[in-house]
């Protein structure tokens, strides 16, 4: 006898959303599965996974997973792709399978929605080459959320680093995925203003070529007169740099990171997808690191509807507060796109804090609060291995 199909343990009809929705459209934050245990957040008969289950939800549509609230009124919905992310993001099969059986028919669902501005989450933007992919629909506009990333994982940086006993201006801050679109956001952010003593660019090491020329980008954009830009590419045999805290932002199929490699500096703030250290390496180096998840704490009212994995339903994901703010403005195109500028960054900045959202407390990656805060002395005189010839690791001044 056939397996019964994936039941929901709620449906939520696009008709319905409509009725409730303001005339003028919606928010819609659109994520995929992040991992198998978050299936069971949405179905109530999730099997164990095989071939046939793994086809199963490949042939499974997008579906409303929740309503969003201000206050009592709903203002827009979370559009959830249940494929996780392991099964498509290491091929460009998978990636295509993904776009036509997942995300764009997300897009029409939330065009059915009568959503008018809809945040992508989590790697969706990876599929849509980060909103400059051509799409079916010109409606609902898109936002990849990487200016609001970028401004956040800063504050995260900064509130880190105070939390940890050290002084922001004279630490060693490494970017992990710094080649990529986010990582080159990030780091233009940082480097822009207000500025580390040091920044390191981390990525692997075909990434080279990148990383030189995203350095010398950072010292032309930098106020800071001083700053000091290093990069360094990493294999499995290489020895990591020394650095006083990190932001992870690199796009992996598996954890990289070990509880040893953790131990090294005094905070990681995580945006990473899934996850760049395993569960066991964080609660391992709980005692001596600061290991936290980056999210946003919306203003008073805002509700997720949905059990994403942060301390309270107003805590969303930065990607999502992007989409916040552009649909409170009005904004009536594509907001974020590609790679954003320090400009658009900035902007997006401001306008999170006109919605009055802020930092909340320390969670960890997996969910957890953080109650104490590992204190540790600062490092000051950050250094790394250099050789000469095929240069795995570089200053540039």
């Amino acid at each position: 006898m056939e397996a019964p199909k994936l039941k929901l343990k709620r449906y939520i009809s696009p008709e319905e959303v409509r009725s409730k929705l303001p005339k003028e459209g919606g928010l819609g934050f659109l994520f995929h599965s992040t991992d198998w245990e978050t299936l069971s957040f949405a179905y109530d008969n999730v099997k164990e996974r095989s071939p046939s289950f793994e086809r199963e939800l490949w042939d499974t549509p997008p579906f409303v997973a929740s309503e969003m609230y201000d206050g009592d009124g709903i203002i827009g919905v979370n559009i959830a792709m249940p494929v996780p992310i392991d099964m498509w993001i290491g091929s460009s099969g998978g990636m295509r399978e993904f776009r036509a059986k997942q995300f764009f028919p997300a897009l029409e669902l939330a065009a059915e929605c009568n959503l008018r501005m809809v945040a992508m989450g989590a790697s969706t933007p990876y599929v849509c080459n980060y909103g400059k992919l051509p799409r079916p629909l010109a409606n609902p506009f898109i936002t990849t959320g990487h200016a609001a990333t970028a401004a956040t994982l800063k504050k995260w940086a900064v509130h880190a680093a105070k939390q940890t006993n050290c002084d922001y201006e004279k630490i060693s801050l490494a970017i992990f995925g710094a080649a990529g679109r986010l990582g080159k956001a990030v780091s233009q952010s940082i480097a822009y203003s207000s500025t580390p003593q040091e920044i390191i660019l981390i990525d692997l090491y075909d990434k080279m070529a990148l990383l030189k020329t995203q350095a010398e980008e950072l010292l032309k954009i930098t106020k800071c007169k001083d700053l000091k830009v290093s990069i360094y590419c990493f294999e499995a045999s290489t020895a990591m740099p020394e650095f006083d805290g990190a932001i992870l932002v690199s796009n992996n199929s598996v954890p990289y990171l070990t509880e040893n490699d953790l131990k090294r500096a005094k905070f990681w703030i995580d945006d990473s997808h899934p996850r760049a250290a395993s569960l066991e390496a964080e609660l391992g180096s709980r005692n001596d690191t600061l290991y936290v998840e980056c999210y946003a704490r919306g203003p008073e009212g805002f509700n997720t509807g949905f059990p994403f994995r942060l301390p309270t339903s107003q805590d969303c994901y930065t990607c999502c507060a992007e989409g916040y703010v552009a649909w409170k403005e009005g904004i009536s195109e594509d907001f974020v796109t590609g790679i954003p500028d320090v400009e658009k960054i900035d902007l997006v900045d401001r306008l999170l804090d006109k919605y009055k959202f802020n930092l909340g407390p320390f969670s960890g990656k997996n969910g957890d609060m953080i109650k104490t805060v590992p204190q540790a002395k600062l490092i000051t005189d950050s250094h790394f291995i250099q050789i000469e010839s095929e240069a795995l690791g570089d200053v540039i001044n």
